[in-house]
C-alpha cells in the first residue's frame, strides 16, 4: 500500500529522524537519545514524483530503517508503533539508540 510522502516526513521527524534535503533527494538520518546521528539507520526519498512512496520503495526503506518487515514500517507511519517501541526494537538488534 503506497504511503504519502508528507505522512512519512511528518512521522519520521517526530520520531527521531533528522531530515536533510540535498539535490533531488531527501535523506533521513536517525538520531540517538543524545542527538547524535546513527549512520547505519537511514533512508531517503526523491523530491519529485506523485507524492506517494511506492510499495517497491517501501520494501527497500523498511530494511534501511532496520524494521523486520514492511508492515512494521507501515505501523510506524500509522503511529501504532511509538518512538519508544521503535527504539526498543533497535536496541534489541544491538543498536545504541
Amino acid at each position: 500500500m503506497p504511503i504519502k510522502k508528507r505522512d512519512f516526513e511528518r512521522v519520521t521527524i517526530k520520531k527521531g529522524y533528522l531530515q536533510i534535503r540535498k539535490g533531488d533527494h531527501i535523506f533521513y538520518r536517525f538520531k540517538d537519545n543524545e542527538g547524535k546521528i546513527v549512520d547505519s539507520i537511514h533512508t531517503k526519498v526523491s523530491h519529485g514524483g506523485t507524492g506517494d512512496i511506492s510499495d517497491s520503495l517501501l520494501s527497500k526503506m523498511y530494511k534501511q530503517m532496520m524494521f523486520t518487515k514492511k508492515t512494521d514500517l507501515e505501523n510506524y507511519i500509522a503511529c501504532t508503533l511509538t518512538e519508544d517501541e521503535y527504539r526498543d526494537m533497535l536496541r534489541s538488534k544491538g543498536f545504541i539508540v
